[in-house]
């Protein structure tokens, strides 16, 4: 499929500048796009034009304003409905949860978190907006058991199909165990809410949670 080259690394910029907590600099956007450094100052330039991307200290570069602007536009009534929900459910489980979205045919992207507010020791570092396969890790694998049973569906998909919400052990975390539950969003392609803990969980417990918060925002959603 033909790509527009410009615009294509600008997307490719502001994806790995959303990442970069701390925030990049100019030649590690260079060298993580493949490019020179008069290209990437380009991009750059062309980004902070439009408030996506903003100079901090060092000469960092880090998400701009106008970043906040557009996530604020997007599904605003679930992104509102969602926070307050995860809450409770983080409150409830004990653990941190999150809200993924479905990206294309074979990504999941989580875009909303929430951790209990009494700490626990073991803390799960799960990155917003870093997409993974959608059929690694319980938010994606809930996220395609929403879609009809089909030969090719795995074993997990099956099960979470059956009770209501998936679990995995380890699978974009060594020693991380994630339940989630899917629900349906209007023009989207899917949605899932789950929780992730290190070690040992009560798998029931959590997966009664997780489907009860995925109910509320479905409703919510569609309010």
């Amino acid at each position: 499929m033909a790509t527009l080259q410009s615009l294509d690394r600008g997307l490719r910029a502001l994806s790995l500048i959303s990442l970069a907590p701390e925030g990049l600099t100019v030649a590690e956007i260079a060298t993580q796009l493949g490019t020179d450094r008069a290209t990437a100052y380009r991009v750059v330039d062309t980004l902070e034009q439009h408030a996506l991307v903003a100079r901090g200290v060092g000469k960092k570069i880090r998400l701009g304003a106008g970043a906040v602007v557009f996530a604020s536009r997007f599904q605003p009534q679930l992104i509102r409905a969602a926070g307050p929900v995860l809450q409770e459910l983080a409150d409830a489980a004990g653990v941190a949860a999150f809200l993924s979205l479905a990206q294309g045919d074979d990504a999941c992207v989580p875009v909303l978190s929430a951790e209990p507010a009494r700490q626990t020791i073991f803390q799960v570092s799960y990155r917003i907006g870093a997409g993974h396969p959608l059929d690694r890790g319980a938010n994606g694998i809930a996220i395609l058991a929403l879609q009809p049973a089909a030969e090719s569906d795995s074993e997990a998909v099956g099960r979470a199909r059956e009770a209501g919400y998936s679990v995995t052990a380890g699978e974009l975390q060594h020693g991380a165990v994630g339940v989630a539950a899917g629900f349906e969003v209007p023009h989207l392609l899917g949605a899932s809410v789950g929780t992730v803990a290190m070690g040992e969980v009560d798998v029931d417990r959590l997966g009664g949670l997780v489907r009860e918060a995925a109910a509320r925002l479905a409703r919510l959603s569609r309010a």
